[in-house]
């Protein structure tokens, strides 16, 4: 069964960092609507902590905050794809990820994605 939606991120991610990143992913659905979230990883959490206490960003790391910040294990596409697959089906779409505009063109996407 092919799932009925399309993921998009913001660049491709080696094997080697997918521990330890942050990714922006973008999610259509086939009614056009979009859907976007930057994923880290718990590692990257810890990674951007210790960078911020050593050079006082954000009150020396005391916090850390992204819109939309959705935190992973690891980041492989596998990984991201099942997160993605669950969030919708437990309706929370709307509450994990921002809506952005909606599809206008159709370029990208497989042949009859659109259709529901």
């Amino acid at each position: 069964m092919t799932k009925k939606r399309h993921i998009w991120l913001s660049r491709q991610l080696s094997e080697a960092e997918i521990h330890d990143t942050s990714v922006d992913v973008i999610v259509t659905l086939p009614d056009r609507t979009r859907w976007m979230a930057t994923f880290f990883t718990f590692q990257n959490i810890k990674t951007l902590r210790q960078k911020y206490k050593e050079t006082g960003v954000n009150l020396s790391g005391t916090y850390l905050w992204a819109v939309n910040m959705i935190i992973c294990e690891d980041l492989s596409r596998e990984t991201i794809e099942k997160v993605v697959d669950d969030i919708i089906a437990d309706e929370r779409l709307a509450s994990a990820m921002m809506r952005i505009s909606d599809v206008t063109n159709e370029a990208g996407y497989e042949e009859g994605f659109f259709e529901v």
